[in-house]
């Protein structure tokens, strides 16, 4: 990208303004350490590219719909995305029935559950970072049931 002094200060490609040629110069040079080539990072890059991390609630959600959902998880494979089941859950029999649904499609290493925990906070803490959410009960994303 081309640096370039216009009348408000100076720019790296649509970048700006800056105060000084060598801020705009810097602004380069981390965007290009971290795999640009137009400004934009990497991660917006990846994400623009089709890689989106989509967490899909089971209960009453997956289970509510299987053959529909299942469709859905072969369009976010063929993007290229990521899938994973996050749910709340605590019953034993309901997380069975989880693993030999869902579970056998995604894989359990991509189930997560968090043991009665709000979802985001709960991914949150343990590095995993969502994109998209799916739950028919969005309270439960933020919030502890």
């Amino acid at each position: 990208m081309p640096i370039m002094k216009k009348a408000d200060g100076w720019y790296w490609g649509s970048k700006g303004p800056f105060d000084t040629k060598q801020k705009a110069v810097q602004v380069g040079q981390a965007a290009h350490a971290a795999g640009a080539e137009d400004g934009e990072s990497a991660i917006v890059k990846e994400k623009k590219a089709g890689k989106l991390t989509f967490a899909l609630d089971y209960h009453n959600t997956y289970s509510a719909d299987p053959k529909f959902w299942n469709v859905f998880i072969e369009l976010v494979y063929l993007r290229k995305d990521k899938l994973l089941c996050v749910s709340h859950s605590t019953d034993q029999d309901e997380i069975d029935e989880l693993y030999k649904s869902i579970g056998k499609i995604i894989g359990k290493d991509n189930v997560v559950l968090t043991n009665g925990a709000a979802k985001k906070p709960y991914c949150d803490e343990h590095g995993i970072d969502i994109d998209v959410w799916i739950d028919n009960n969005p309270e439960h994303i933020i919030n502890t049931p």
